[in-house]
């Protein structure tokens, strides 16, 4: 299934503030971060590099320059094509209690034209030049251009479209079996099981994955499994065959042709190009 799992906030950056927001420059390599979704509204601006992002069915192709909005309860999904630098900003809704009681309805523009994402980075420019700022007037001023940043976009990159109170309420009511199943992927995982954290059929998990998630609890569990095996591949010098049973997978064929589709390439060859080494079969 398309795997939509809820993602919890690792909150780099700490404020005395009635909320924490993540707020960084990653630079990383390959990373595949499996679909999920959060109570945040995240704002990702690419430096260099390229990233394959997906939001429910888009799919994105963000470069150097490109701005991407993601919507609070929004299922997502991305994975960057060798070395990719970018700024990540994840804001929770809590943020704007008393100021803007509306945000929980809002809704944004996804993909940014170039000019706008070129108006916009010059704010996020300068609350990573005052982010580690100690001085209490800097953490003033950050503050102060978080909200510009965010009243840039309601008042400019705001859609009519309103987000379905039905759709929040539907990944909610599944989130319990995220969680779980997130917990839980390594080890035999079957529908039933799953089905009976909410107190629900089988038959009635999978319509409601589908319906608020665009995927099946399978699609899901599998995208976990290959996020984890993926991630373990590169820093584990294990067997191929062994880190395959420590993820979970107990189908090879099924599972490998599903890791193709979605790096590009075997188990082997990612290995390979990590070590520099020549190809060798399920070492």
């Amino acid at each position: 299934m398309n795997e939509y799992k809820h993602e919890s906030i690792l909150h780099k950056r700490h404020f005395d503030l009635q909320f924490s927001i993540r707020f960084e420059v990653v630079d990383d390599v390959n990373f595949y971060s499996p679909f999920h979704w959060h109570n945040h509204i995240e704002a990702l601006y690419v430096l260099d590099g390229e990233i394959d992002f997906k939001v429910e069915e888009r799919k994105y192709i963000l470069g150097a320059g490109d701005m991407i909005i993601v919507n609070s309860e929004k299922i997502h999904s991305s994975k960057l094509r060798g070395h990719v630098r970018y700024i990540l900003l994840q804001v929770p809704l809590s943020a704007f209690e008393g100021i803007y009681d509306d945000i929980q309805s809002a809704v944004f523009v996804e993909k940014l034209l170039a000019d706008d994402a070129k108006k916009l980075f010059p704010l996020l420019k300068e609350m990573l030049e005052r982010v580690d700022n100690k001085r209490p007037e800097e953490r003033v001023k950050f503050v102060s251009l978080l909200y510009d940043f965010f009243y840039t976009l309601l008042s400019s990159y705001q859609v009519e479209q309103k987000k379905s109170a039905a759709l929040y309420y539907g990944i909610n009511r599944i989130s319990p079996v995220l969680a779980y199943v997130e917990k839980m992927f390594r080890q035999k995982i079957t529908l039933p099981d799953a089905a009976q954290i909410i107190n629900v059929s089988p038959e009635h998990l999978c319509r409601l994955f589908k319906k608020y998630t665009d995927m099946t609890f399978n699609e899901y569990l599998m995208s976990l499994r290959i996020s984890a095996f993926y991630q373990e591949l590169q820093s584990s010098s294990q067997k191929i065959s062994a880190l395959l049973d420590e993820c979970g997978i107990t189908n090879y064929k099924v599972f490998i042709r599903e890791f193709k589709k979605t790096f590009g390439k075997t188990p082997e060859a990612v290995r390979a190009e990590r070590m520099g080494a020549p190809l060798t079969q399920m070492s």
